[in-house]
């Protein structure tokens, strides 16, 4: 599994000629030895929210006794550098044994004045970001200008003549939390509805949080014992003023369920901790619309107790963690909802997304069901392959269809089951944003249950597929 950290990569090299500043009279005195810092930003294994649109580098001097700002830069990506996962620039320090760099990437726009005038770190460690300033106000996708990010560096020494070689670890200042539903083999049916009453609503979420954190990576952050000052940024302990926010199932189609989970929404939420003694501030999950042979249901539960990465017994959860993943697994049985709950570390690509490596293709489901001739089921599909001059056309296009039975067996051309989907593209090839129709065409009296056909949809040589069910 590809990881999902930015690394920042940062070469110290020293030239003769820039040893040291002269006094603007010519005179001999020195005005400190400084060096470059040849900066070189990583993203690994990114979706399209990860793409670095700035980044600001603070760094101060004497860290851990008395700081003082040696530089506050914000590098800003020109336009036809965005959505890059990787770029380079310089920076010129000060030489200085004790020195601790605080990166800040994709910083929401409204907080830039706030972030220039920064001179010491308690300012960094204060700082608070609001949700609506970052995300939409559902919290379900994050603006233009990217999820925020940050990360903490101590001791670093910059000597004079000497090259050093570092790695700063970079990490979301939001957690994820993923609602996943399937459903149970003994029951015939189980569907998100399209009336306004499918929703999901998260309680007890919060508007804001802590914006620049150290990393346990970087040995900046739940550190104890002799290292515990070595700690940097906080964790907020809300007691009021949650907030509730809704995601609204808007597809012209109901949603079928399948035995293999699918993804139905996500939020993003801030840091901060629990409440151990009760669930009064914990986070809720509300979900509304769901059907299945006994009828309409609606079910709640809450985060509380997840399993670990590796699958050790549960735990009671005492905070929600930054860079963090909270997935609710829900499994609709004939009378209940069965749900699973579990932590991971921000490392999977988005569902829907695919990257490469400045390049994505995005779909809006690829999970898909038809029961009768004539159904419809439509999707969005979006791009920012531009070019033409690398062997592969420009935009999204449709590629091949294969058909398989429901033990997965590839279906010959002369078998029966095969070509009872028809799918019709919006607008022209070469266009970055277009709707895709899967329509059942022929008699699916023949076709059986759990037959599907896997729909290729390109950009470039990125290729997306979609599973299309005969349900």
């Amino acid at each position: 599994m590809k990881s999902k950290m930015l690394h920042i990569v940062w070469i110290l090299f020293f030239l003769v000629a820039c040893i040291g500043e002269r006094s603007e009279d010519g005179g001999g005195e020195s005005l400190g030895s400084r060096g470059k810092i040849d900066v070189e930003i990583l993203v690994r294994g990114a979706d399209e929210h990860d793409f670095v649109r700035t980044v600001r580098f603070v760094v101060f001097d004497d860290a851990s006794v008395s700081p003082t700002l040696d530089i506050n830069e914000l590098v800003a990506l020109g336009d036809e550098e965005r959505d890059a996962t990787r770029f380079k620039t310089t920076l010129e320090v000060k030489t200085n044994p004790d020195k601790m760099l605080v990166v800040v990437v994709n910083e929401p726009q409204v907080m830039t004045s706030v972030l220039n005038a920064v001179i010491a770190p308690e300012q960094l460690e204060e700082m608070l970001f609001r949700m609506d300033d970052t995300f939409s106000f559902d919290h379900v996708q994050p603006l233009m200008s990217g999820i925020p990010m940050s990360g903490v560096k101590r001791k670093i020494v910059v000597e004079e003549n000497v090259t050093t070689n570092e790695k700063i670890t970079i990490e979301r200042a939001v957690a994820r939390v993923e609602l996943w539903l399937k459903k149970a083999d003994e029951i015939a049916f189980a569907r998100l509805s399209t009336s306004m009453n499918s929703r999901v609503l998260l309680e007890n979420t919060y508007g804001k949080g802590y914006l620049v954190t150290g990393t346990e990576a970087d040995k900046t952050r739940f550190q104890t014992g002799l290292e515990i000052e070595n700690n940097f940024g906080y964790i907020q302990t809300p007691t009021s003023g949650f907030e509730h926010v809704i995601w609204n199932y808007r597809d012209a189609n109901v949603l079928e369920l399948s035995d293999a989970p699918q993804r139905i929404c996500m939020f993003y939420t801030p840091e901060r901790t629990y409440e151990v003694a009760d669930d009064r501030n914990k986070l809720f999950l509300d979900i509304r619309g769901l059907s299945s042979p006994e009828g309409e249901r609606g079910i709640r539960t809450a985060l509380t107790e997840f399993i670990p990465e590796g699958g050790s017994s549960p735990r009671v959860i005492t905070e929600i963690r930054r860079n963090n993943i909270y997935r609710i697994i829900g499994t609709v049985k004939e009378k209940t909802v069965q749900f699973e709950q579990a932590v991971l570390p921000w490392t999977e690509v988005e569902q829907g997304t695919i990257i490469d490596p400045q390049y994505y293709l995005r779909v809006s489901r690829d999970v898909l069901h038809v029961g009768r001739v004539g159904d419809v089921v439509a999707i969005s599909v979006e791009t920012n392959y531009n070019r033409s001059d690398r062997g592969f056309p420009k935009g999204v296009q449709l590629g091949e269809i294969s058909y398989y039975d429901k033990d997965d067996r590839p279906l010959e051309t002369t078998a029966g089951g095969r070509d009872w989907l028809v799918v019709n593209m919006s607008g022209t090839d070469g266009d970055l944003s277009r709707n895709a129709e899967f329509i059942a065409k022929a008699s699916l009296g023949s076709v059986p249950a759990g037959y599907y056909a896997l729909v290729e949809i390109k950009a470039g040589n990125l290729i997306k597929i979609i599973r299309v069910t005969r349900s």
